[in-house]
């Protein structure tokens, strides 16, 4: 079982993903890099690794659900 700490919500707008902060740089909002077939295997448990735009920080979604991403890393 991953730990909250290592969760983040996003935002769903059409077909791309966006934080509203990004939790390193604290930039807003922010884009996520991720193509729509790894956001598929993110919800089945596939990781999907993912470079940060703003600021290159790089993590792996380990899974995501509707409203939060599950990383590798502590994000809060």
């Amino acid at each position: 079982m991953l730990d909250f700490h290592h969760t983040w919500p996003y935002e769903r707008v059409k077909n791309d993903l966006y934080f509203e902060e990004c939790p390193f740089c604290h930039t807003s909002p922010v884009l996520i890099p991720i193509k729509k077939e790894a956001v598929q295997g993110a919800f089945e448990g596939i990781k999907a690794p993912v470079v940060m735009p703003c600021c290159h920080e790089r993590i792996v979604i380990e899974s995501m659900d509707r409203d939060y991403i599950w990383a590798d890393r502590k994000l809060r």
